[in-house]
């Protein structure tokens, strides 16, 4: 719609201005015929640079109009596919992409800088890089010979700052054979890269703010956890496995971060049973054990008060349903038992049998293995099951203190440190 106005724009003020050259043709035609050309002369000279002058300020206008629409287009793409943004990288190689398909007669690339590379051992165009960074200024410099490949003639600098830490640079070359950078190709790339600077640094901004919340939820699960001696960092652990099976099987993005909080969560209702029957050594009465089990509808309740961890409910409510029909609390079956919830229940289980409980000592690993192995399409998905065996032997078997190791992992989950492997 800009670009068909522009160019209508143009073609109204061009065929303007030839009428207007066709009709001072007629003039002087008509003035020669007369004899009176000499005194009209001059007049008509100035008349005509007049008309040379509008011409070329037309062209220009024409062309910033162009230009202004170039980057309202790469802004608006941008914009609409940071749903699907997961880092600051992502966001810089989408603007690479966007201007590289803008400007597609240049080449476009991302530059990091080493700061531990002395200036004289820099290349010319990491020199260039940093003298722009430096400055935090568009560069536009043509490549001495040999500095570059002999079909770069010139490129042109910016940073990326994310408020004053600085991300890195973009440059843009240019080949002999094509235009050379404009003051609009600069101003262009300067409002893009301070465009992307602000969104890198909403992006820590939120992940600050969720590494936060994260930490002091992780600090009150551990609290909720102590109420019972022998399940202390039960739920740090679960998220940790349930993490590992959820990568495996392809679960990623922000569903795997539904998936942490509920694995995370999914005993908090455990603050409202009474401490006598959790801790009890002996069998539990009917009582006793129905009490118990209104554990995960308390936990619903209390993450359900959360708008922001919706995603994380199916997991918190349903990780006792049985694959056979027979948990708790609905009584679902199968493939109606969300995904979220049929992972934390294998982790769930796995950590329950490796850990000691007040009516029996802990099972090694290979013992809970072949436990879920026995339970699969019983209590738990057998394709899940599986898939979880797969993972974890080789990390097991092949490494004489790999069960400790992956302990003290799994005691010391974070939903940061997981994100980043």
């Amino acid at each position: 719609m800009i670009e068909s106005t522009v160019q209508a724009f143009s073609r109204t003020k061009s065929d303007s201005v030839g009428s207007v050259h066709e009709a001072l043709a007629m003039v002087r035609g008509a003035l020669e015929q007369s004899g009176g050309r000499a005194s009209w002369e001059q007049p008509l000279n100035q008349i005509t640079e007049t008309l040379a002058r509008l011409e070329s300020e037309n062209e220009g206008m024409a062309n910033e109009l162009v230009n202004v629409y170039e980057q309202l287009g790469i802004v608006f793409e941008v914009t609409h596919k940071l749903a699907g943004v997961e880092s600051e990288s992502d966001v810089v190689d989408l603007l690479v992409e966007s201007f590289y398909r803008s400007f597609g007669h240049y080449e476009v690339a991302s530059v990091y800088l080493n700061d531990n590379t002395s200036s004289n051992q820099m290349s010319w165009l990491q020199q260039q890089v940093k003298r722009s960074c430096d400055r935090k200024t568009v560069l536009v410099e043509p490549v001495p010979r040999g500095a570059m490949p002999a079909s770069v003639s010139e490129v042109m600098i910016g940073p990326i700052f994310a408020g004053d830490s600085l991300v890195c640079a973009i440059v843009v070359t240019r080949t002999p054979d094509v235009n050379a950078f404009r003051a609009s190709d600069m101003n262009l790339l300067e409002s893009l890269l301070t465009f992307c600077g602000d969104l890198i640094r909403n992006h820590h901004l939120v992940g600050e703010l969720r590494d936060m919340s994260f930490s002091m939820v992780r600090s009150l699960v551990s609290a909720i956890d102590q109420k019972d001696e022998y399940t202390s960092g039960h739920s740090l652990r679960v998220a940790y496995y349930s993490t590992l099976l959820a990568r495996d099987i392809g679960v990623e993005g922000s569903s795997l971060q539904q998936l942490q909080w509920s694995a995370l969560l999914h005993d908090v209702g455990k603050i409202g049973i009474r401490d006598n029957v959790l801790n009890k050594p002996g069998k539990l009465t009917d009582e006793e054990r129905a009490h118990i089990n209104e554990h995960p509808e308390r936990s619903y309740e209390v993450v359900k008060a959360i708008p922001q961890l919706a995603g994380a409910l199916d997991g918190v409510l349903h990780h006792h349903e049985r694959y056979d029909g027979t948990g708790y609390p609905h009584g679902l079956a199968g493939e109606d038992i969300p995904l979220q919830a049929r992972i934390i229940q294998i982790a769930d289980v796995f950590d329950a049998l490796t850990s000691s409980r007040s009516y029996r000592s802990a099972f090694d690993w290979p013992k809970a293995l072949k436990i879920l192995e026995i339970d699969a399409d019983s209590a738990v998905d057998a394709r899940l099951q599986q898939a979880f065996d797969r993972l974890m032997r080789p990390r097991l078997e092949n490494h004489s203190d790999g069960w400790a190791k992956m302990q003290i992992e799994a005691n010391a989950f974070s939903e940061t440190t997981e994100r980043r492997r």
